[in-house]
């Protein structure tokens, strides 16, 4: 019970969530991928403090080698690379909603239960747990970090 309530906490207090929007109908996953990631680094960029001058080498460094390794590939191993950082970053943003969602649920049903006596609320709280162990989002994400 008391993770429920940790998880609670973290959720309005500690984390910068960043809120994904949904994908519209029409748009292709490259679109919905880009839009998603302006906005993460737009929230990034807002949340940045003055960078030290080593933060700043170690971008820089990283910058380099980024360009080293690009200089050696061919248009088509890049594009190839592309999609599948693409494909890759669209299954990310699928289960961070997902498990944003499953948070946003278990929060409100967890400040629901405030209304009732202990007894029936330990159950309440038990049910409330175990639904979460037991949905797929949730099992996707557990079920990665075993593997």
């Amino acid at each position: 019970m008391h993770q429920t309530k940790e998880v609670i906490r973290l959720e309005t207090q500690y984390w910068t969530l960043v809120d994904i929007p949904k994908q519209e109908k029409q748009e292709t996953v490259p679109a919905f991928v880009l839009r998603a990631c302006a906005i993460m680094e737009k929230t990034q960029k807002s949340g940045e403090g003055v960078k030290t001058s080593a933060k700043l080498a170690e971008e820089a460094q990283d910058k380099h080698k980024r360009i080293e390794r690009l200089e050696n590939m061919t248009t088509s191993q890049i594009d190839a690379e592309n999609t599948q950082m693409t494909n890759d970053l669209y299954r990310l943003l699928k289960k961070y909603s997902g498990l944003r969602n499953l948070i946003r649920v278990l929060k409100t049903d967890y400040m629901n239960s405030k209304l009732y006596p202990m007894f029936p609320r330990y159950t309440m709280l038990k049910d409330m747990i175990k639904d979460i162990m037991l949905h797929p989002d949730y099992m996707e994400v557990c079920h990665e970090v075993d593997a």
